[in-house]
């Protein structure tokens, strides 16, 4: 996704999905919740707001897929470092490992659980705006 603005529809197929996709890359967003779901981007995270609009099986599994590719890497990581072999040996075991943190699932969790929140106004006729600016 680009950096401009952007509108989505809580009446639409992937909107949270999309919505976590602007999240990432940091885009101005409007959020219509033309569904009448309720969300409230000021006082929820979009893991609150997956919830509230009461996600599909298929989207929960996306999430906890995220979060299993995140702690695979955690896992390597620590079984490479803890391992006797010398690190030369190992080296690839630790890069992948904290690649697979940090590329993974790291993104995923910092969006579902709200670091680095957004401005967020609202108005009558647009719904919300989400910003990063």
């Amino acid at each position: 996704m680009s950096a401009a603005n952007i509108t989505i529809r809580t009446s639409s197929a992937n909107w949270l999905a999309d919505l976590a996709k602007a999240y990432q890359s940091r885009a101005t967003i409007y959020l219509l919740d033309d569904a009448n779901l309720g969300v409230d981007p000021i006082n929820q995270t979009i893991l609150d707001m997956g919830r509230k609009a009461n996600l599909s099986q298929r989207e929960w599994i996306a999430v906890l897929v995220s979060l299993g590719i995140s702690s695979a890497g955690a896992y390597l990581l620590v079984m490479a470092i803890l391992d006797p072999e010398p690190y030369s040996k190992i080296g690839l075991a630790i890069g992948s490992g904290a690649l697979l943190i940090a590329g993974g699932g790291f993104s995923a969790i910092r969006i579902l659980v709200g670091h680095k929140p957004p401005n967020i106004e609202m108005s009558l006729n647009k719904g919300f705006k989400i910003s990063f600016t």
